[in-house]
């Protein structure tokens, strides 16, 4: 990590060539944790503003400027489902942090906006700008035990393939079995001998053509339509 003049760290490169950081809003109830995220943020030099959402007041209206990161606690959640289409729309990034990951299942997954899960537990600023960092760029960090236990309860609980017309491109159908194997956008750029800005388009494209908000709930919509 770089230190810089004030305090601020980070090493979210890609950030630091645009001209405008990442404003990123709290809506944390446990004032601890809270403060500590504030804290955190304040030391990562990709990050602009840092803002509280107070709890009591949802539903409220969204005003986030572009690019945007909201981090929510896994019990506020659930109030973001009306925003689904919000959040999937434009430019914002949730990321959803807490230790009770266990009780995600697929169906919340897929009915609320998510982006990324940033885990309580060896919680730090190293940890939080890596993440701000992989979701901004199209990545879905999460801890590796979620995303076996998804894709090992989504193929259980499918019994036949879901019956629907995705036209996948050859290329976009080896970018989706490089998603289900959790590669990043580096990787599969590596893996296909391409840019990582060619790969996040063909990730891109992936998504789109499966009707996925994110990258996990794109693998969740392959694995049911049979295509993985």
């Amino acid at each position: 990590m770089t230190y810089r003049e004030g305090g601020k760290v980070s090493t979210i490169r890609e950030l630091e060539k645009q001209p405008k950081k990442v404003d990123v809003v709290l809506l944390v109830r446990n004032e601890v944790l809270r403060c500590g995220l504030d804290t955190m943020l304040n030391r990562i030099s990709g990050v602009g503003s840092v803002a509280h959402w107070n709890p009591e007041n949802l539903p409220g209206p969204i005003d986030l400027r572009e690019p945007g990161v909201l981090i929510v606690d896994i019990e506020q959640w659930k109030f973001l489902g009306k925003y689904f289409d919000l959040f999937k729309r434009d430019s914002t990034r949730i990321v959803v942090i807490g230790d009770d990951f266990e009780r995600i299942d697929n169906a919340r997954l897929s009915m609320l906006p998510c982006d990324g899960f940033l885990p309580m537990s060896g919680l730090s600023a190293d940890l939080l700008d890596s993440t701000l960092e992989r979701t901004l760029l199209g990545e879905m960090p999460m801890p590796p035990a979620l995303a076996r236990r998804l894709l090992v309860g989504t193929r259980q609980a499918t019994s036949a393939p879901v019956h629907r017309s995705v036209n996948l491109t050859p290329r976009e159908n080896e970018a989706l079995t490089h998603l289900v194997e959790g590669m990043s956008n580096k990787q599969i750029a590596r893996s296909l001998g391409i840019s990582t800005h060619g790969a996040k388009r063909l990730v891109g494209s992936v998504l789109l053509k499966l009707d996925s908000p994110n990258r996990t709930a794109a693998v969740v919509t392959a694995i049911k339509l049979g295509l993985v």
